[in-house]
């Protein structure tokens, strides 16, 4: 059966396509410069090259003194391959000075033609150089394909007032034949770097798409929740970065996985205790007279703020998580906001022998959302008291310098390994193996302290050795104490024990 056609493929050629397509299309351009500069400009440009020699030719014999004259002639014929005659013009008459012939065919060599020396002085009378193409009549009237002459005269002014007319014999061979032999050239090379273009394409196509095919087959996987895969990343550096970065992305989702799992599983459990408890009491106390006692209202009572803390905690979560959160700031008393947390654990401190202790060095101020940081207090708070030494003793330290305002909370617990500490703010993550105590809660409080810090923009962090407990610290910038709107705490504010 054959598969679907994707969006993909609808809308884009294949790699080899566009390889093949991107590489004719800059072999053609190259090639049609090569047609340009070899075979429309070959012909202008070899005889702007002659014409150059020839201004050159003229120049030094121009310059070269009378004694000299035609020992320059020879030596720059030679050089240049160029034939050279000087006349010295007096009056109606030319007389030759200087000579120089090294082509079998020189037009001008003993020119006989009046009317062609009365042309070359007529032309350089009225241009600086002269130029007019002839060919040799004889060889012309034979029927041969002849080269041609590019003549060139200039006349010179010497120091001692004599006027002397320099005529040059360029040759100039035909580049008919030349052009029609580089013409097939190209032709074939056309042909041979084309298909060398159909070859390479499918070459590095096949190099390149291979990776992301694999990657491709790999990621449709990952999409359907298989997190057993692996990312080839190829012989290319993109790719393979491309390649890292789905790995790791895969192994984190797979973590992910694993602890929101986990959590279901936390929370399946917490829902279901006191579902359990508030069902098993409610039906005693329906069913058997004399079992409607303060005491098992009270139980029932306790179990049910354990469901609303832990619904509350998970939506919470669900706000700040997914953007919906948003902060009412103002400017609040944080040692004040301390000590109103601390207040909601008056009955573990009577009943159950906790020691919670604040300090502070005085009152601190920041602007912050005062609902949101009580709930990062408690958070804070409560998850010290969850997993805190047999002392039962939890820190609380307020420390204010150069404008930052600190809160540190401190357990005597057995710690964080390290390898665990970068890990303990995720939402779906538990440190293992070390909770101590049943105190309620959803496992989501320190998720929930991170977000709510972002949100302010807070600095946090975590510092913990095994066997020696844990310290969890948040801090603020601290703002002036306002004039009024802030009611602040009373008694000793250097700390104390509640």
């Amino acid at each position: 059966m054959k598969a679907a056609t994707t969006t993909a493929e609808r809308r884009y050629p294949a790699l080899r396509q566009q390889l093949f397509a991107l590489l004719a299309l800059f072999i053609l351009l190259m090639l049609a410069l090569l047609w340009f500069f070899q075979i429309a400009l070959l012909k202008p440009m070899y005889e702007s090259i002659r014409r150059h020699e020839l201004s050159y030719f003229a120049a030094a014999l121009a310059r070269a003194d009378s004694d000299s004259l035609q020992e320059e002639a020879d030596r720059f014929a030679r050089r240049t391959n160029i034939c050279c005659t000087v006349y010295e013009i007096s009056g109606q008459y030319a007389m030759q000075r200087a000579s120089a012939h090294i082509l079998s065919g020189c037009v001008i060599h003993n020119v006989s033609s009046e009317s062609m020396m009365n042309r070359l002085y007529a032309g350089a009378r009225e241009n600086a150089l002269y130029t007019e193409r002839v060919t040799d009549p004889a060889l012309e009237s034979a029927g041969e394909s002849v080269p041609e002459s590019l003549i060139a005269a200039r006349l010179v002014e010497t120091d001692d007032g004599r006027t002397l007319l320099i005529v040059l014999d360029a040759e100039i061979e035909p580049v008919g034949t030349t052009i029609s032999t580089l013409k097939i050239q190209l032709a074939v090379i056309t042909a041979l770097l084309l298909i060398a273009a159909a070859v390479l394409a499918a070459v590095l196509s096949a190099r390149i798409s291979r990776p992301i095919t694999q990657m491709s087959r790999e990621a449709k996987k990952l999409a359907l929740g298989t997190y057993d895969v692996h990312f080839e990343g190829g012989q290319n550096r993109e790719i393979a970065e491309l390649s890292e970065a789905l790995n790791h992305a895969a192994t984190e989702l797979s973590a992910l996985d694993s602890m929101q799992k986990e959590l279901i599983a936390n929370i399946s459990h917490d829902l279901r205790t006191p579902l359990t408890m508030i069902s098993g009491y409610s039906e005693v106390m329906r069913d058997i007279p004399g079992e409607m006692t303060p005491e098992n209202m009270q139980i029932i009572i306790d179990e049910t703020q354990r469901l609303n803390t832990l619904v509350n905690d998970i939506l919470d979560l669900s706000r700040l998580t997914g953007g919906a959160q948003t902060l009412s700031c103002e400017t609040i008393s944080l040692t004040e906001t301390v000590r109103s947390t601390l207040d909601r654990y008056a009955k573990l401190r009577t009943h159950d022998g906790y020691k919670i202790t604040f300090e502070n060095d005085r009152e601190a101020y920041i602007y912050a959302d005062k609902s949101k940081i009580l709930q990062v207090l408690y958070n804070l708070v409560n998850n010290a008291i969850n997993y805190t030494g047999e002392d039962k003793s939890v820190a609380i330290r307020q420390i204010t310098k150069d404008g930052v305002c600190r809160i540190e909370v401190t357990d005597t617990g057995e710690g964080i390994p390290a390898d665990q500490l970068p890990l303990i703010w995720d939402r779906y993550y538990r440190v293992k193996n070390y909770h101590k105590r049943g105190v309620a809660g959803s496992g989501l409080g320190l998720s929930i302290v991170k977000n709510i810090l972002l949100l302010h923009g807070a600095q946090f962090g975590v510092t913990s050795e095994p066997g020696r407990g844990s310290t969890f610290w948040f801090s603020l910038p601290e703002v002036p104490k306002p004039e009024t709107g802030v009611t602040e705490g009373t008694g000793d504010t250097t700390g104390g024990s509640f």
